[in-house]
């Protein structure tokens, strides 16, 4: 009965709390120019306003401002004039929360007019962002009036941008005592989906957050065994699917052994995860099956991935599941290819690309939640590390966690007998202003020349702050870059011996743990919405050819280009055995103190 009220109160809230606000634009065309009109319009039980429009003057082109009116209340508009094909116009759209509860922007939608020659876009603003009390947020909406157009449109036509702004349970979070509990929690406040007998949640999520084994997971639902089903928030590596003509066999898959005999083996606290046979059903078009007819794959496995299915029927890019960079599902297109989701949200296929991993696990239901409600700033724990990590780094740290040396934060790739290697949660940053351009990215060069660079004292003294004391916890160890081609093995890369070099810095190889975009990265740690476009290009250790090296793009694809092309830096430093903890819980808002 206790938990019948608490559910009813929680959807009482949800449907008191809902705020809209709607956004609409139209234009009209007037012999040798267009005229633009828009209108703004906030409704909601909030108190919150449209501050300020204001005409960008810079970054417009053949336009004039017209007139702005309503600022301060619940509608505002703007006019201006587009005097030809090619010109466009930016304004400056301020929203400030004036009330006294914190609003989130639940959906962000563009509706633009069929005519080719019109384009309408918003900068500055994403879908999951928050809007807390006293802030206010300054967006751009772009109008442009495309250059190849031919005519003078002769009628009306209405652009339309809607933001839609909500406050509710999910933000507030929800604590709770067991993960079975809080996973029904969520259920109970969400639209969900059925699959193989099991309940999922759809649609965007906010209250789904765990901090397991070094990684930002998201609860997915509720098996029909009970079990609890979670995804990564990131993906954690980069490589194909599989050998060439073998989709129909994810047992034998690449990345099936990677999760299984790479991954796996790594995450602490494994005996709580559920094995299972995952689904991998062929389909040669975009799906949404709930059962498992002709499951090609027999073989029971504690980690395996997101099938087309589940992401289609949790609400493709307008679902939690969409995280902007690309990954592969395990749901096989043909005996060619197979399905993935690309950056922009809907799914293609392929095999041989080396494109993002995003795990999928099944944990028991009754593991005790002892922290957190949730939320992505305060998500569940399940170890209780309040009272603080001791030790060396190299004997109590997980793979993904945090730690901050000289004061940046990097995480945890690799521990051995030599030290815990930790990569760079970000990138090499020349002057420290913040932007990573061309004088931060730099060649790889013939034999890697890059690896003698970052060894050197000039990239030592940046990484250290040319702090003795910092330079003191670096220890020397031998680096291997291997080699790799397209659509190889993981496995040939990191298992191979040959390239080696010695020294206290080095790369990240293809295929190994966190060579990929961290989602603290995406998401400005945690600042905005997970966003490819907050991501640089970076090399790798890993020689494709004599005259090509692999690097990571923004999108988590792995791709090689020339020795002498310019790509950002994420060092990996190697930190000497003897280091020890001295506070931190190894978080994205506690990393290790070392």
């Amino acid at each position: 009965m206790r938990m019948s009220t608490r559910k009813r109160k929680n959807i009482i809230i949800v449907i008191l709390m809902v705020m809209v606000v709607g956004m609409t634009i139209g234009y009209s065309a007037l012999s040798s120019y267009l005229t633009i009109n828009g209108t703004s319009n906030i409704t909601s039980d909030f108190n919150i306003q449209i501050t300020n429009i204001e005409f960008n003057e810079e970054s417009s082109s053949g336009a004039t401002d017209v007139e702005t009116s309503g600022v301060g209340t619940t509608t505002a508009s703007f006019k201006t004039n587009l005097e030809k094909p090619g010109s466009y116009a930016v304004y400056d759209v301020t929203v400030e929360n004036k009330g006294n509860l914190d609003a989130y922007l639940n959906k962000l939608t563009l509706n633009q007019p069929s005519a080719s020659y019109f384009y309408l876009s918003t900068t500055g603003i994403s879908e999951n962002s928050k809007l807390a009390v006293s802030n206010r947020t300054t967006f751009q909406v772009k109008i442009e009036w495309g250059s190849w157009a031919t005519t003078i449109p002769e009628k009306d036509i209405t652009f339309s941008i809607e933001l839609e702004y909500s406050q509710d349970t999910n933000y507030v979070g929800l604590p709770a005592n067991t993960l079975l509990e809080a996973t029904e929690k969520q259920l109970s406040l969400s639209e969900t989906y059925n699959y193989l007998d099991g309940t999922y949640l759809k649609g965007k999520q906010r209250g789904n957050y765990v901090w397991f084994n070094g990684f930002m997971w998201r609860i997915m639902g509720k098996n029909a065994d009970e079990s609890i089903r979670m995804i990564t928030e990131e993906n954690v590596t980069s490589i194909p699917w599989g050998a060439e003509d073998t989709a129909e066999q994810y047992d034998s898959s690449y990345v099936n052994d990677w999760l299984n005999n790479y991954f796996y083996p790594k995450l602490k606290n494994n005996e709580w995860l559920v094995k299972q046979t995952w689904c991998s059903e062929t389909t040669d078009k975009p799906s949404a099956r709930t059962t498992c007819s002709n499951n090609l794959s027999t073989t029971p496995q504690y980690v395996g991935l997101l099938s087309l299915d589940e992401y289609n029927l949790a609400n493709e890019s307008s679902s939690y599941l969409y995280n902007s960079p690309t990954f592969w599902t395990l749901t096989p297109h043909s005996a060619s290819r197979a399905w993935h989701v690309i950056s922009y949200g809907n799914a293609s296929t392929s095999l041989s690309i080396a494109i993002g991993l995003r795990p999928v696990i099944n944990l028991s239901s009754e593991i005790t939640i002892t922290g957190g409600n949730g939320t992505l700033t305060d998500p569940y724990m399940f170890e209780d590390k309040s009272s603080g990590v001791t030790g060396t780094l190299k004997d109590n740290s997980q793979i993904g966690e945090y730690v901050t040396y000289a004061g940046r934060n990097y995480r945890v790739v690799e521990t051995s007998e030599s030290g815990t290697k930790l990569i760079l949660d970000g990138y090499y940053d020349s002057n420290n202003d913040g932007t990573i351009d061309s004088s931060d990215k730099m060649a790889y060069g013939t034999n890697c020349t890059l690896c003698t660079t970052i060894n050197e004292d000039n990239f030592i003294n940046w990484l250290s702050k040319n702090n003795e004391g910092e330079k003191a916890k670096l220890a020397s160890t031998t680096w291997y870059r291997g080699n790799y081609w397209t659509g190889g093995n993981y496995k040939t890369n990191l298992e191979s011996t040959s390239n080696s070099y010695v020294g206290s810095v080095g790369l990240i190889r293809v295929g190994e743990m966190l060579s990929g975009q961290s989602e603290t990265i995406l998401s400005k740690n945690h600042t905005v919405a997970n966003d490819y476009n907050n991501a640089q290009y970076y090399w790798t250790a890993t020689p494709y050819s004599a005259s090509n090296a692999w690097y990571v793009s923004s999108v988590d694809r792995a791709n090689s280009t020339s020795l002498s092309s310019a790509r950002g830096l994420r060092p990996v430093i190697n930190i000497s055995s003897e280091i020890t903890i001295t506070g931190g819980n190894g978080t994205p808002n506690s990393p290790y103190q070392i």
